[in-house]
């Protein structure tokens, strides 16, 4: 469960909404191998959602419930002595399943924000056969598919897109450097789209030092 904050129109405080999740997964690793698979199914009830209520709608009731089922997958591996490849995926089909009794159309569609397919891909590579064992590189993408938003009271449907990043670190002694980016080519793109539409997060660029003892 988590905390609802906020009140009814009775001014009765929102009790916390709660949920119930069913997993199931499977992990395998072929003997004498660096490769590891992983596989998820899940779903996942949530109740006492707040929704508009009919009698006011400037307040609103806990009668909405909405369920989540998904799909995930996910695989490690070694190439040869200094690289590393993680590649993962991950299908959701987020549905309401109980809406305000103003919005009965909106029961059985998808929710706000939640892509039905999400997939990343990547990989690092150490310079320890070059003489700089400290030294390492890493780059990978990231792809987030279409979503359904809401811009201005109308529903509308926000574009998929792919993002870059990549790092570089060198480690030595109880010292790590390291460089990372988010969004390396600076893409300009939605993000979301709640009340309104807004881009998503420009091209990020973070330092660190880290001292280990």
């Amino acid at each position: 469960f988590e905390p609802t904050s906020g009140q009814d129109r009775q001014g009765s405080r929102f009790q916390p909404t709660t949920g119930q999740q069913y997993e199931a997964g499977l992990r395998y690793q072929p003997t004498g191998s660096d490769t590891m698979l992983s596989a998820a199914v899940y779903q996942l009830t949530r109740k006492n959602m707040t929704v508009t209520d009919p009698l006011d709608t400037s307040y609103q009731i806990q009668a909405g419930e909405a369920r989540t089922r998904g799909l995930e997958l996910e695989a490690r591996t070694r190439i040869g002595r200094n690289a590393n490849l993680i590649a993962a995926y991950a299908y959701t089909d987020a549905r309401t399943l109980k809406a305000s009794p103003l919005q009965p159309d909106e029961e059985g569609k998808r929710l706000n924000s939640v892509p039905y397919n999400q997939f990343s891909l990547w990989s690092d590579y150490g310079f320890g056969d070059f003489g700089l064992p400290g030294l390492r590189i890493g780059a990978g993408l990231r792809y987030v598919g279409s979503t359904r938003g809401m811009a201005h009271g109308m529903p509308v449907e926000v574009p998929s897109f792919t993002l870059f990043d990549a790092m570089i670190s060198y480690a030595t002694g109880p010292w790590k450097f390291a460089l990372n980016a988010s969004n390396l080519t600076d893409k300009t793109y939605i993000g979301s789209c709640t009340y309104g539409c807004f881009y998503g997060e420009p091209r990020r660029v973070i330092g660190t030092a880290t001292y280990r003892w």
